[in-house]
């Protein structure tokens, strides 16, 4: 894990999500962290194309002849401001191998050019899409940090939550509003720090309501929601968030799983094979899936 937290410091050259995010020139950021991207290790045997779904273009990655009772729709992270579909294949294709399922990477409009909800929208119309594609296969949504959120969001906004089978979480916002009390556990992330959360909301909410579920699904309605994997580290800025989130699943009586470590960071979970932690959640993911087909 060590060696794997080294690497994460690299890649983003020290740079986390902070205060100063506001003023950050994002488009330029895209463009080195997708370089950085492509030497992400990937699985062998897992083939990939791209698909275009509503002006978006998709990465499909499958292993074999897929499982067609399920699909999997990837929503990638990057605090709402940076990350790419086609930039996620190192992780879609442990999704891929270890599932047997079709994973599809969405992509989604980013802020600060665009604000809540065009992301939201993107993936919903694009999980329709899919959903019209393969009317027959149930859905597990899978994402970290703001594709965590989105992965929520997109539940919440389903009329039809039987046609999801899972939502796994890794480390995700649940919250713009402040009103998470954060002082219980000591916070050492060098990726999201707390002082990113004001200008956050200002980048990617604007003049929404940040109460709305769909912004913050801490306050959406979990009655008939899918059954629910969470993933965090104990001493990142959004354990309070995944905490919640597990209390409120469990008190609206769904079906939820959630793993806390120590020593790692934010969204460790997506390193997938690289670890024997992460190996082992990245296989409790896909059993938890299968266990509730």
């Amino acid at each position: 894990m060590k060696k794997n937290i080294r690497t994460v410091r690299k890649m983003t050259g020290g740079m986390g999500f902070d205060e100063n995010m506001g003023s950050v020139n994002w488009k330029m950021v895209r463009r080195i962290s997708s370089i950085g991207y492509r030497f992400m290790p990937k699985e062998k045997g897992v083939k990939f194309s791209k698909v275009e779904l509503c002006g978006h273009k998709v990465l499909l990655s499958e292993s074999g002849v897929p499982d067609d009772r399920n699909i999997i729709i990837y929503i990638h992270g990057g605090g709402f401001v940076s990350g790419a579909a086609l930039s996620s294949k190192g992780y879609s294709s442990m999704l891929a191998k270890y599932s047997g399922q079709r994973v599809f990477s969405l992509d989604y409009s980013l802020s600060p050019e665009h604000k809540y909800p065009d992301a939201v929208n993107d993936c919903y119309a694009e999980y329709q899409e899919i959903r019209n594609r393969y009317p027959n296969a149930k859905i597990s949504l899978v994402g970290e940090s703001a594709g965590g959120n989105l992965c929520l969001a997109l539940a919440l906004k389903v009329e039809d939550k039987s046609s999801i089978s899972a939502v796994i979480v890794h480390s995700p916002f649940v919250d713009f509003t402040g009103s998470l009390d954060r002082s219980e556990h000591e916070v050492d992330d060098f990726t999201v720090k707390e002082g990113c959360l004001t200008p956050l909301k200002a980048i990617y909410v604007g003049e929404a309501d940040p109460k709305d579920p769909l912004i913050s699904p801490l306050f959406g309605d979990y009655k008939d929601f899918p059954p629910t994997f969470i993933t965090c580290d104990y001493n990142e800025t959004l354990y309070a968030d995944a905490k919640a989130l597990y209390n409120k699943c469990e008190a609206s009586g769904v079906e939820v799983h959630m793993v806390v470590m120590k020593g790692t960071f934010h969204a460790f979970a997506t390193i997938g094979t690289g670890t024997p932690e992460t190996m082992q959640i990245l296989k409790e993911n896909m059993n938890f899936i299968k266990s509730v087909l």
